[in-house]
């Protein structure tokens, strides 16, 4: 943050961003990846370009599973589950997703890119400038519109009218993102749960989340309702409130005080949070879900009481100008307007206010991220399982339960099936079962007697043992297992069975020599005059062509961004009249009428005038150039240009025919030759080619038939304004067509 407001609300003047070139994006389907935003263990995130037509473009995100984990069928499943669920939700708090599918074996979902950060992103860049915790305002503000999307998901129907009961199970600060215009957005439905999806994605005991943000019933495997993710939206509003997450420290721990519902009060950590504020807080997290709030949309509504009671002035526009404040380098840097007034900027220094020290700051270990995203689908990995958990209560002062209740967790880190404390001993005893049984158990590389199921008593306990469990047929099953001093550990093998061996490669055929096949003829030149009845002619795009930027045509560079209205001064259009329009999207030949033109996103206009002469008319040239004016939309001043009559545009560029009867139909057909026509390289093939008649110029597109009638010859020719990529051949077939007989009037 600048430390001299004086020099606030000024305008900024933006810097011009370089514009990546084609060569830097890769095509993927229907999209054209730009850069890569995130990358990672599962999928990787792009920020992507979706032309739907010429001239119209989409700026989206594009999240694309990594081709390793294409092959993983309950990840496949549990990814297609999140499309069903988002796929159906459309409002203003929940950022859009619009695509899904695969293209080439890689699964993708297209959602909408919003143009801000991550509300992390936003905690942490605050603490870098000085701002220990958010303001209340914000803090309230931010939540409330996050609530908003979690109710409408909460309140979705099917098809037939019936609940669909989304969970998110993921609410946390990473996954709700702020724009710079300050919209809100809740994304990452990935881990939801919905009635219609299916089982073994969203199995009812499955614990997944970042285990920091559960919920008492989500860490105890119970049903899950919208009133977790109500608990977890407390947990995000008491976070951005404190600075810190309630329950910290190790996943034992963590879940243990989760269960009991033992944290500190936010004043105790923050005494500038108000009262009122901090009972809706307290509210949102309460231990038992009947003692919550019942729906979102009632937690909604406390944050706009406190809002509309404290801080009435506080909008959208606020956070605006707060992201604005914390990422003002950025913006700048983009070439991106920042104007921040000083009123602003004070009212934000007061916010760098520090915090007094916690009554109970409690210790964070940093070898574990509470943040992290765990997965427990076993019923027996689930705090709760014990029929007595839920009454564990505060720790003796001389016996550890707090620790022995902590250590139900180790399996989540491991993978174990099941963990059972028994009572505080020196030695530990080890259980092992398997899945087929009858399995050989070999512990730290010695074999023991007995086969699964078996136990091992008496083992020394604070140390790691190495497991290995064998069976014929089945892949070995190894596991590392730490074992704890009076603890009795249960642990599950499920072996894999061992895929059948790859068939043998064939033999390596003997190379035989084969002589490459003889290249095709080149094909004849292509005349420039055609004397009727051929039937057939051709097009060479290297030479039948008409060069704008040689031949004398009025060039304008126009903006892409602005809209223009483009006219001739002058009285009537004569025939001959043309224009060429240059755009991202490809260039397009035409003829002037007598309405002015609009022209959007081009930036090259050429305008010209082919002399009567040389379209066969055997009128008297114009002697006057004529006037072309370019009116920008919306501005009163005009560009005006003169176009000369005299174009430079020899017999050699373009194909004549003659020979023709004016009293007969003609149907002309042009068609891309071998290799196709092109104008710019790694460009389409051409659409459109020029006809020149004594009516005026024609517009022809390619595969269509053009019907010419009272004409003695004509010419074809193609408009280009390069000089350097043109090859390929048109062709054109020529034939009578009979005419049609006039009905005697009786």
């Amino acid at each position: 943050m600048s430390e001299h407001p004086e020099r606030r609300g000024t305008f900024r003047a933006p810097e011009r961003t370089p514009t990546l070139s084609p060569a830097e994006t890769t095509r993927f389907g229907k999209y054209e990846l730009l850069d890569r935003i995130a990358a990672g263990g599962m999928a990787e995130i792009f920020r992507a370009r979706y032309e739907p037509a010429p001239g119209v473009t989409k700026q989206v995100v594009i999240k694309r599973i990594l081709p390793h984990y294409a092959e993983n069928k309950a990840f496949i499943g549990m990814f297609t589950n999140e499309a069903k669920i988002v796929m159906g939700l459309s409002h203003g708090n929940i950022a859009q997703v619009f695509d899904f599918g695969s293209i080439d074996g890689d699964y993708f979902l297209a959602m909408e890119l919003v143009d801000g950060h991550p509300l992390s992103k936003v905690v942490k860049r605050a603490r870098t400038l000085g701002i220990p915790v958010l303001p209340p305002e914000f803090c309230a503000f931010v939540c409330a519109e996050m609530l908003k999307g979690l109710h409408y998901a909460h309140a979705r129907l099917d098809e037939t009218g019936r609940p669909l009961k989304i969970v998110h199970r993921d609410v946390s600060p990473q996954n709700v993102l702020i724009s710079y215009e300050g919209q809100v957005k809740l994304v990452d439905f990935g881990i939801a749960k919905a009635r219609n999806a299916s089982s073994e994605e969203t199995a009812a005991n499955a614990v997944k989340g970042k285990y920091a943000y559960f919920a008492p019933e989500q860490a105890k495997a119970k049903e899950l309702d919208a009133r977790t993710d109500v608990f977890a939206s407390g947990i995000v509003l008491y976070e951005l409130l404190t600075g810190q997450l309630p329950f910290q420290g190790r996943l034992m721990d963590v879940m243990a005080r989760i269960v009991r519902g033992q944290f500190q009060k936010p004043r105790e950590l923050n005494p500038r949070i108000p009262p009122d504020l901090e009972r809706v807080v307290l509210k949102a997290m309460a231990l038992e879900k009947n003692d919550r709030y019942q729906t979102a949309e009632a937690f909604q509504q406390d944050l706009n009481r406190f809002l509309a009671n404290n801080h009435p002035e506080f909008t959208g526009g606020m956070v605006t100008l707060f992201l604005h404040l914390l990422f003002e380098e950025e913006l700048v840097k983009d070439g991106r307007p920042v104007q921040i007034p000083r009123e602003f900027v004070e009212r934000a220094q007061k916010w760098k206010q520090p915090l007094p020290p916690p009554q109970d700051p409690g210790k964070r270990d940093e070898a574990e991220d509470p943040t992290e995203m765990v997965a427990m689908s076993d019923p027996k990995l689930h705090f709760g399982s014990s029929p007595k958990f839920d009454d564990v209560p505060a720790p003796p002062p001389k016996f550890p339960w707090v620790r022995a209740v902590a250590l139900l967790a180790a399996a989540a880190a491991v993978g174990f099936g099941a963990v059972t404390v028994m009572q505080r001993l020196k030695e530990g005893t080890l259980e092992i079962t398997s899945v087929p049984t009858g399995a050989e158990v070999f512990l730290d590389g010695k074999v023991l007697p007995s086969k699964t199921p078996t136990q091992v008593a008496r083992l020394s306990g604070d140390r790691t043992l190495r497991l290995e469990v064998k069976s014929p047929g089945y892949q070995v099953w190894k596991n590392e297992v730490p074992l704890k001093s009076g603890q009795h550990l249960l642990v599950e093998a499920k072996l894999e069975v061992t895929p059948p061996p790859a068939p043998p490669k064939p033999p390596e055929p003997i190379p035989v020599k084969v002589d490459p096949p003889p290249l095709p003829p080149e094909p004849p030149p292509a005349p420039d005059l055609v004397v009727w009845p051929a039937a057939k002619f051709a097009l060479d795009a290297t030479r039948h062509r008409l060069d704008l930027s040689t031949s004398g045509a009025v060039l304008v560079n126009l903006e892409p961004t602005k809209t223009y209205r483009v006219s001739l001064l002058g009285k009537g259009i004569t025939p001959g009249w043309a224009f060429y329009v240059v755009s991202d999207g490809g260039a397009q030949p035409g003829t002037f009428g007598a309405d002015p033109l609009l022209i959007k996103s081009a930036s090259k206009f050429y305008a010209f005038h082919v002399p009567a002469t040389l379209l066969g008319s055997g009128e008297k040239d114009e002697n006057k150039a004529r006037s072309l004016s370019v009116l920008i939309e919306g501005q009163k001043k005009a560009q005006l240009k003169s176009v000369s009559t005299k174009l430079n545009f020899p017999s050699s560029q373009r194909v004549t025919v003659t020979g023709l009867n004016a009293a007969t139909a003609y149907e002309l057909t042009p068609r891309q030759g071998t290799p196709p026509a092109v104008a710019r390289e790694g460009g389409a093939p051409l659409r459109l080619v020029v006809v020149g008649a004594p009516s005026g110029l024609i517009i022809a597109p390619i595969d269509q038939a053009l019907r010419l009638e009272g004409l003695t010859s004509f010419w074809v020719t193609f408009i280009d304004d390069l000089n350097d990529a043109e090859s390929g051949r048109l062709m054109f077939e020529l034939r009578e067509v009979r005419p049609i007989k006039k009905r005697n009037k009786r």
